[in-house]
This record gives C-alpha cells, sequence and structure tokens, in this order.
C-alpha cells in the first residue's frame, strides 16, 4: 500500500472515500471548525444520535457519488487514534475500495506523532495472516492508494512553520509508522507459525538468514556449543525434544552510533512450544502455546528495523529458543543445573521454563558489557490473571530506564503497568540444596518470576522486564489486529530507541 502525506484545502478535493475524524468539542480537539466543508453531511447524524463522536465507530455515508467515512474518538490520545483509524480502513476496504482520503485530525500531541500512528494503523489494519490452506480463497480488492489530507497549512499549537519542512518532517512521521507496522506484523507472523514448522533449529536458521539480508552479525549457538559454555538452563529445558535448542545473538552498530557507552542488550524468551515438560499443561487451548516464542520474535523483529532504519544505536539482541517437551530424557523437579552465570537452580516446576533459558540469555548478554539490558517475555500465568490481555507487566527500578520505557510506551500506544520487585517474596525462592530455587509457588508468581530473573543481572547495570503473557496474542479480533499474535513491544523497544 502507498501512503502519501499532503497538505491542501479540503473543499474540492476528489477521493472515492474520505475520512474524517470527529470528537467531542470538549477534549479541545475542534474538529468541527476544520471540517466544515463536511459539516451539513455529519451534523444532523450527531444531533439524531445517529452517530457518536465518542464512539470509535466508522460510519460509511454516501456524499455526492463517492463516501464520507465518519470516524469517533473515544478520547484525544495514540492507542484511540490508532483504533480508529484502523476501524476506518477496514471499512474502506470492505465498501471495495482501492483508494481512499484520511484527513489528518487536530489531536493534543504534534501532528508528526498523529501521521506516524496513522502509517501504523493503515498497514497493521490492512494485513493478512497466512493460512495452511489446500486451496487458495478468493480475495476482495485491496485498499492500495491513501492520502493523508494535512489541511492545517503547516501551522503547529500556533506557531506557522515551513511547509515544505512540514512536509518532510511528515513524511518521515509516516514513513516510521510503516516501518514499526511492518516490524510488528514481522513478529505477528513468527510467533503464529505453527511449532512443527518453527521449531528451535528452524527458528534459529530463519534468525541468521534474516540477520544477513539486514546487515546484522549473527552468531548461532548450537547444543554443542551450548554444552561448551555451560547454558544448563537451555540444555535442560530441550532435553526432552528431538528438536535440540539453539542460542543465537544478533549485534547492529548503526551509523553514529554512541562509542561511550556499551549497547542496549534486548532479550526475548524463545519457547517454540511449550506443553509444560513432565509437569504437563491441560490439553485445553494447549495449541496456543506457539505464542511462547513470541519475546524471541519481538527482539528480532526490533533489531532487523533498527538495522532497516539505520539508527544510531548500538544493539545486541539474544534470542534463546528450546521445545518444552515430556520424555524420559528430559528433566525434573528436584534436578539440579548449572546456568551460563556459575549460578545452581533447583528445579521445581517444569512448566516454569521460560526463566530458565532466559537467565541464559540474560548472562550472555551480559558479556557483551551492555548500558542496559531489557527482556520480554510471556513469563508467567499469572501477569496475565491480573492485568488481562491489553496490559503487560512492567518492572523497573532505574529512574532513568524507568522513565524512558514508560515515555516510549506511551508514544508506542502499548500499555503497560508497572508491578513491584518486592523483595520480602526472593525469600520465596531459598533453596537448601543449590543457590536458589527456580520458582517460589502460584501466589504472586509474576513477582517471583522477575525477582529469580534480578538474580542473574550485574548490581547497578539498568534492567526492564516486560511479562508479556496476556498481550501477547489477541483471544478476539481487534481493528489493528485480527485473532492470534499481537507482535505487541516491538514499537515501545523502536520507540525507546529512537528517543
Amino acid at each position: 500500500m502507498n501512503i502519501e502525506y499532503k497538505v491542501d484545502k479540503i473543499e474540492g478535493f476528489v477521493s472515492p472515500a474520505t475520512v474524517i475524524f470527529l470528537a467531542s468539542d470538549t477534549d479541545g480537539t475542534g474538529e468541527g471548525d476544520r471540517l466544515s466543508p463536511f459539516r451539513s453531511a455529519f451534523q444532523p447524524l450527531i444531533e439524531s444520535g445517529a452517530f457518536s463522536v465518542g464512539g470509535a465507530e466508522a460510519f460509511p455515508l454516501r456524499v455526492h457519488g463517492g463516501w464520507l467515512i465518519l470516524v469517533g474518538l473515544k478520547d484525544p490520545s495514540r492507542g484511540a487514534l490508532l483504533e480508529s483509524a484502523a476501524r476506518a480502513a477496514k471499512q474502506v476496504k470492505k465498501l471495495g475500495l482501492e483508494k481512499a482520503t484520511f484527513v489528518v485530525p487536530s489531536l493534543a500531541f504534534s501532528r508528526e506523532a498523529a501521521l506516524e500512528i496513522l502509517g501504523l494503523a493503515l498497514t497493521l489494519a490492512l494485513d493478512e495472516r497466512p493460512v495452511y490452506k489446500s486451496k487458495n480463497e478468493e480475495k476482495p480488492l485491496k485498499l492500495t492508494e491513501v492520502t493523508l489530507l494535512d489541511n492545517g497549512q503547516g501551522q503547529e499549537t500556533g506557531q506557522v512553520t515551513s511547509l515544505a519542512a512540514g512536509l518532510e518532517a511528515g513524511r518521515r512521521a509516516v514513513a516510521f509508522g510503516v516501518a514499526m507496522a511492518k516490524a510488528q506484523l514481522r513478529a505477528r507472523a513468527l510467533t503464529d507459525r505453527p511449532a512443527n514448522l518453527l521449531y528451535p533449529e528452524l527458528l534459529a536458521n530463519e534468525a541468521a538468514k534474516l540477520a544477513a539480508q539486514f546487515g546484522v552479525e549473527a552468531e548461532v549457538w548450537d547444543e554443542k556449543k551450548l554444552a561448551q559454555e555451560g547454558a544448563g538452563g537451555i540444555l535442560a529445558v530441550g532435553s526432552g525434544s528431538s528438536h535440540p535448542p539453539r542460542m543465537v545473538i544478533l549485534e547492529y552498530k548503526g551509523p553514529g552510533a554512541p562509542t561511550d557507552k556499551g549497547p542496549t542488550a534486548l532479550v526475548g524468551k524463545g519457547i517454540t512450544f511449550d506443553s509444560g515438560g513432565l509437569c504437563i499443561k491441560p490439553a485445553e487451548n494447549m495449541g496456543l502455546m506457539k505464542t511462547d516464542m513470541a519475546g524471541t520474535a519481538v527482539v528480532l523483529s526490533t533489531v532487523l528495523a533498527a538495522a532497516e532504519l539505520k539508527l544510531p544505536v548500538h544493539l545486541v539482541g539474544v534470542l534463546p529458543m528450546a521445545e518444552n517437551l515430556p520424555d524420559g530424557g528430559g528433566y525434573r523437579p528436584g534436578d539440579i543445573i548449572t546456568s551460563l552465570s556459575g549460578q545452581t537452580v533447583e528445579i521445581t516446576n517444569t512448566d516454569a521454563e521460560g526463566r530458565l533459558i532466559l537467565c541464559d540469555a540474560l548472562a550472555a548478554a551480559q558479556r557483551r558489557k551492555p548500558s542496559r539490558i531489557l527482556d520480554l517475555a510471556t513469563l508467567t500465568g499469572a501477569c496475565g490473571v491480573a492485568l488481562g490481555e491489553n496490559v503487560a507487566g512492567f518492572f523497573c527500578d532505574d529512574p532513568l530506564l524507568l522513565a524512558e520505557m514508560e515515555k516510549a510506551g506511551r508514544e508506542a500506544a502499548e500499555d503497560f503497568w508497572r508491578l513491584p520487585l518486592y523483595e520480602p517474596y526472593d525469600e520465596r525462592l531459598k533453596s537448601d540444596l543449590a543457590d536458589f530455587k527456580e520458582s517460589g509457588g502460584r501466589l504472586g508468581g509474576a513477582i517471583i518470576g522477575a525477582l529469580f530473573l534480578r538474580r542473574f543481572i550485574e548490581p547497578g547495570l539498568p534492567w526492564a522486564h516486560l511479562d508479556i503473557v496476556g498481550t501477547a496474542r489477541n483471544l478476539t479480533a481487534k481493528p489493528h489486529c485480527p485473532e492470534g499474535a499481537t507482535g505487541y513491544g516491538v514499537r515501545t523497544f523502536l520507540k525507546l530507541l529512537t528517543a
């Protein structure tokens, strides 16, 4: 799809479909004034109650031989614009139109931020998931050409800017939104791939192949290298599968990257399928456990996007991969393993496997002397129970990294909630036989999982942990994401890297 940003008057601008965003005047957007050419069409609908400006619905209206699509905005936030724009794009597609014009709304944030969200929303909304059917189904026409029309004449918060400069900045914003969406779609596609088509060896090979295409260095640790290095956590988790584990270490150093500090390290959990091991999961919904490698997909897609965008950053991505299956050769509750850091762990539950591969990956990442480290994982069911499917759990005690991540999340329209690294719960990891236990019971599970990971972080190193167990998969379709993997986290990481 081609998305073009233009600054022009609405009057006389002809398009098969024109999308306008409407919000309540009380939110300060003043959209009614900017959209006066359409007032005679939408005002009666609002007054009659047929259309709600605070509803996010997409209302198609036949006007002068074309379509006018009214879209409500629930609030003046980036998340509301993302949802409304995606809903409008689906409405245009439903009408069978290949071209449309979206009038850029004036909201509480910058015009560039709105354009970024529009580029993101349009690309995400029109994604088509791969299917594995023997016969191809006939697909409807695609929306192939979109104009983002700005009738603000280059004015931003009362300050007149150069039209040429405004156009260039706007086009860069759209392009970045599209790039974020493409990276997120790559993460979605990988996460949704069936486990028989994406076990550790195949995932590692694909990661290395993609890295080469994007100019990213990739080092692949097979089972022999993992054993040589002492990565006992990954080896234990993968010991029950006929598909041996892997770990891939990516490194990207962009043009102009700072040389006075270490890289940012990103670590993503990569369990390509999680049966629970000997502590097997219930059969119901076990098929969704192909999603347990969402963290690896997100980190891989983020690093590739950084390279494609030529971001001036130094970035390390560590991707631990294993398949957790029950077998006579698999690890057991009561086993004691030695991790890559040299610390020993008593196994209490083979279904708490994610932290075992992550602890080795965190140790490997710190060998690259990073300036900060962030991990992302579908780690604990407890976090999903606490926060649901729209909000990830977030753990961070470093003030600067905390502030940077919260800002990045807001700008990316990805929601997470800070949970405490509650020190008294650390006692639950005590072991009489090893340095500590793998888990500490059901209560406070998300916090205990984060405390376990913290034991593998060098003192003083800024670290953040995102538990995405609820946000990694949509159980019901949303305007910007169908049912299935979401690619959650890609946008926040990219906003963090471009701050």
